[in-house]
């Protein structure tokens, strides 16, 4: 006999499944959050699945080499639409003239991008400081706006800075892997604090990895017992210069967790 069908706990035969799914957290991002689920380095949307787990599902929808212009282009086919589709005639939708979204509501949104944005001009992902804060402010009145289809005023939003260039480690890998593209620490930090400066005026929050990790690469330099390495502290938290370590990756997840807990504590009940 099935376990289910009878005994304490078991699941009525009488209650038909309503296709119940649990709410969402949502990652948008660029390849700083499709790494997030790598699990060779430790990614922290993995960790973020396992902090929600059975609580919310946790979606990645992090897309490798994006900038933000990319992003306001595909972000009407990853924010779930809101609004009901109304249809003129039964003839089109003969069951009910409404045809709602059925999604699970977005209770936590983190959009994480400028990696690419900061690429020195006129590199092929480089988008203008200025565009850049633009479309951050573009993606955040899609979820906060009330005339936006994607309107959910409920949703949490987290803007997530870029980190930090490790200069000499991202040079070195660059030129293994033949790639052309240049970045500089320098101008990353004006991208993360755009980014900053977005999330304070429009009221939503931020974690500013570009600071957190500057932080630790000085604190790991200070109290390093044999002398700094070619590339300066940033491999402890960076993996080629650009993109996470497992130690980036879980400290990103700790920023996360730490933010969620004490400003939201309901999402961890």
């Amino acid at each position: 006999m099935d376990a289910y069908a009878s005994g304490a706990g078991s699941l009525s035969k009488d209650i038909p499944y309503q296709g119940a799914m649990y709410n969402i957290t949502l990652a948008f991002g660029d390849s700083i959050t499709q790494l997030g689920t790598n699990v060779q380095f430790s990614g922290w949307v993995n960790h973020l699945s396992q902090f929600f787990q059975r609580r919310m599902d946790v979606l990645n929808r992090g897309f490798n080499g994006y900038n933000t212009d990319y992003a306001c282009n595909v972000a009407h086919l990853v924010l779930p639409r809101t609004k009901s589709l109304e249809y003129p005639t039964q003839d089109i939708c003969p069951s009910r003239y409404l045809l709602p979204n059925f999604s699970p509501k977005v209770e936590l949104l983190t959009i994480c991008f400028g990696a690419n944005d900061s690429m020195l001009a006129p590199g092929s992902k480089h988008v203008p400081l200025e565009r850049f804060a633009s479309n951050l402010r573009q993606l955040v009145h899609m979820v906060k706006d009330p005339e936006s289809e994607y309107y959910s005023p409920d949703t949490r939003i987290v803007l997530i800075t870029p980190p930090p260039v490790g200069d000499n480690m991202y040079k070195t890998f660059a030129e293994k892997a033949g790639a052309s593209e240049k970045r500089d620490n320098k101008v990353t930090k004006l991208y993360a604090d755009a980014a900053r400066d977005v999330a304070q005026e429009l009221d939503v929050r931020c974690i500013d990895l570009w600071t957190a990790i500057e932080d630790k690469v000085k604190d790991y330099n200070a109290t390093a017992e044999t002398e700094a390495n070619q590339f300066d502290g940033y491999d402890q938290y960076l993996s080629d210069g650009l993109h996470l370590s497992a130690k980036g990756n879980e400290l990103l997840f700790e920023l996360v967790q730490s933010l969620v807990t004490t400003t939201w504590p309901e999402l961890t009940q």
